[in-house]
C-alpha cells in the first residue's frame, strides 16, 4: 500500500477526529463498484462477496476513489462500515468484520435486483475426475469428456465479453485438469472481470499459483463434510483418473492450506443435501473451515438438475425443509463470534438463475421447472439478440437472492468478530532436494494424480 500522505490538520477540521488525527480511505486493492438503480453493487474479491450498496452510500464510494483522501465527518461512520466489509482502505486501518444475513448496506426496503448479471460461469473444460452425485453441469460436460477437440477458450471468453458481469467464475469440469485452457481462460476474462476459479483440488494446484497471483484470483474449493467417508461417498474420484483409494476431501484439505498459506484468496462452497445436512455434521465442518482459516463458506442446496434430476440421485435432494437449520447455523454463528462469512444459496427454488458459458462458448440457463438447460445464445450471436433472450430465460431476481445471500433473514446487527489478519507467504517446512525426493513423501494415490496432471500435487 502506498504511504499516505500526512497534512497537517487542527482538531474540528473536516476529517479530523477528537484526537486531532485525520481518518484517510481508498477503495481496497481488487474491488469493483458498478453503479445500480438503487444505489451501487459492491464485489469484494478477497471475500468474494457482494453488497448492495444504498445511493447514501454509493455516494460515499465515489467520494474516496481510488487514491487516499481525507473522509470528511459526515461520511466518518459510513467509511467505518465500508472497512468493515472489505469494500475501503484506511488509516489508520479499520478491521475487517465477518458479515451475516442479507448482503444489503444502507436503507432497502426489498432485496433489490441489478439490473445486469453480477456472475457468469465459465467453462474451461469438460474434463473432471470426479464424478460428483449431483453434478449440476453433468448435462453440459456429456459430450467433451472423451476429447478436447472442441474445447476453445476463445470462444467462452468471445461470449463472456458480451455479458457485463462483474464476475467470472473459472468452473467445469476441473479447470486443474486442463491448466493449459485454464491460464488461458484467467488471463482473458481479467482484463474485463474479477475472477474465481472453482476447484475440487485434485490435480496440480502449486502449478497454478504464479497465474493465480497474477490475475488476482479467488480460489472456491469444493468441500461437503468433515468426514471423509461421506464427502467423498458423493464426490469420488474416478477410476479412470486415480486408483482407488483416491480422496477428494485430502484433495481439498491440501489446496485450501496451501491457498491460505500462499495468501491467495480462498473460500469453500458445500452443497447441502441428504448426506450432509445433520446440524452436527454442518457444525463440525464449520468448526474445520474456521480451523484452516477459511472466512468464507457458501451453503449451495441441492438443486433437482444435471446428474441430481436422474433417478439414482433423487436420494440426496432435500428442499426447503433444510433452509430453517441453515438460518439457525448463520445466526448462532454470529452469536458465537465466529469469523466467517455464510452465504446461503436456494437456487433449488429458481432453477434459473445461473448463467453457463460451455466449453463451445454457448450460453446456457437451466430451465424454470428444473428439466434441462436452454440455450439462450452461441459464442456469435448478435449482442443485441443475446441479451433480449437472457432477459426473457434468467430469473434476475432469484440471480440477485443468490449472490446477495437474499436466502438468509436480515440481522439487526450483521456485523460479526473481526476477522483474522492474512497470513504470510506459504514456505515449506523442507525443501525436497528433487522431484523424486517429494514424491517419496506421497501417498500412492498422490503418485499417480501427479503423474496424470504433469507435475507435483498439491
Amino acid at each position: 500500500m502506498p504511504p499516505v500522505p500526512t497534512v497537517p490538520s487542527p482538531t474540528g477540521a473536516p476529517g479530523v477526529d477528537a484526537s486531532g488525527e485525520p481518518l484517510w480511505a481508498r477503495l481496497a486493492d481488487g474491488v469493483r463498484v458498478r453503479r445500480e438503480p438503487f444505489g451501487a453493487t459492491v464485489y469484494v474479491p478477497r471475500r468474494d462477496h457482494f453488497f448492495a450498496l444504498d445511493k447514501a452510500f454509493r455516494s460515499v464510494v465515489a467520494a474516496v476513489q481510488r487514491d487516499f483522501r481525507v473522509v470528511a465527518d459526515a461520511d466518518r461512520a459510513r467509511v467505518r462500515t465500508l472497512a468493515a466489509i472489505g469494500a475501503v482502505t484506511t488509516q489508520p486501518a479499520l478491521p475487517q468484520r465477518a458479515f451475516f444475513g442479507r448482503s444489503l448496506v444502507g436503507e432497502f426496503d426489498a432485496l433489490p435486483t441489478p439490473a445486469t448479471p453480477l456472475v457468469v460461469n465459465c467453462f474451461a473444460t469438460a474434463r473432471c475426475p470426479l464424478r460428483c452425485r449431483y453434478c449440476h453441469a453433468d448435462d453440459l460436460m456429456v459430450g467433451y469428456r472423451k476429447g478436447d477437440g472442441d474445447e476453445d477458450p476463445r470462444r467462452v471468453l468471445r461470449t463472456a465479453a458480451g455479458l457485463s458481469a462483474m464476475v467470472a467464475v473459472v468452473t467445469g469440469g476441473e479447470p486443474l485438469a486442463r491448466p493449459q485452457q485454464a491460464r488461458r481462460l484467467i488471463a482473458g476474462l481479467a482484463e474485463r472481470k474479477a475472477v474465481v476459479i472453482d476447484t475440487s483440488g485434485v490435480g496440480n494446484f502449486a502449478g497454478m499459483v504464479p497465474t493465480l497471483r497474477a490475475h488476482d484470483v479467488h480460489v472456491r474449493v469444493s468441500l461437503d463434510s468433515a468426514d471423509r467417508t461421506v464427502n467423498d461417498a458423493v464426490r469420488p474420484v474416478s477410476r479412470r483418473e486415480a486408483p482407488t483409494g483416491a480422496s477428494a476431501y485430502t484433495a481439498a484439505l491440501r489446496t485450501i492450506r496451501r491457498a491460505v498459506g500462499e495468501g491467495i484468496p480462498c473460500s469453500v462452497q458445500t452443497v447441502v443435501h441428504a448426506r450432509n445436512r445433520d446440524r452436527d455434521a454442518l457444525y463440525r465442518l464449520r468448526d474445520l473451515l474456521v480451523d484452516q482459516q477459511v472466512t468464507s463458506w457458501v451453503l449451495h442446496v441441492i438443486v433437482p438438475a444435471g446428474k441430481a434430476a436422474q433417478k439414482p440421485a433423487a436420494a440426496l435432494l432435500c428442499g426447503d425443509r433444510v433452509l430453517t437449520g441453515l438460518r439457525e447455523l448463520v445466526r448462532n454463528t454470529a452469536d458465537d463470534g465466529v469469523p466467517l462469512d455464510i452465504r446461503v444459496t436456494s437456487t433449488h427454488r429458481r432453477p434459473n438463475s445461473t448463467l453457463l458459458i460451455g466449453v463451445d462458448g454457448a450460453l446456457w440457463v437451466e430451465r424454470e421447472d428444473g428439466r434441462g438447460k436452454t440455450a439462450v445464445a452461441g459464442s456469435r450471436m448478435f449482442p443485441w439478440l443475446r441479451n433480449r433472450r437472457l432477459r426473457r430465460c434468467l430469473d434476475a431476481e432469484g440471480h440477485a437472492s443468490r449472490y446477495l445471500n437474499g436466502t438468509l433473514d436480515e440481522l439487526p446487527e450483521p456485523m460479526g468478530e473481526v476477522m483474522p489478519a492474512e497470513r504470510p507467504a506459504w514456505v515449506p517446512d523442507a525443501a525436497p532436494s528433487s522431484i523424486g525426493a517429494l514424491l517419496g513423501q506421497l501417498s500412492c494415490d498422490e503418485r499417480h494424480l501427479t503423474a496424470r496432471t504433469g507435475g507435483v500435487l498439491s
